[in-house]
């Protein structure tokens, strides 16, 4: 993660080690505040991208891609995570990082 400026760029890279490919349904940033067992204190808030550099729609078997985001400017505050969902076409599969 890097500021510039009033954007954040969030410089993001893929593995696919299992033996099928897959396929980009969406990824999404959230920004996650509170405990979620205490939900009057839960918060999640959605981040869309600015805009987008090389993000891959499909990860071959055994690819490593890299691609770049640039979201507004924020900074994460103490107890705040950044989560990242990605999602398979047509499949079950979800992908989820958190970020302190």
């Amino acid at each position: 993660m890097a500021y510039h400026g009033n954007e954040t760029y969030l410089v993001l890279e893929v593995s696919n080690n299992p033996e099928i490919d897959l396929e980009v349904d969406y990824l999404k940033v959230n920004s996650v505040k509170g405990n979620k067992k205490r939900k009057a204190s839960y918060q999640q808030l959605e981040m869309n991208p600015i805009y987008s550099c090389q993000v891959p729609i499909k990860f071959n078997k055994g690819d490593s891609k890299r691609f770049v985001y640039v979201l507004p400017k924020f900074v994460l505050g103490v107890g705040e995570l950044l989560v990242l969902e990605l999602l398979e076409v047509n499949g079950s599969k979800k992908i989820v990082l958190k970020h302190r």
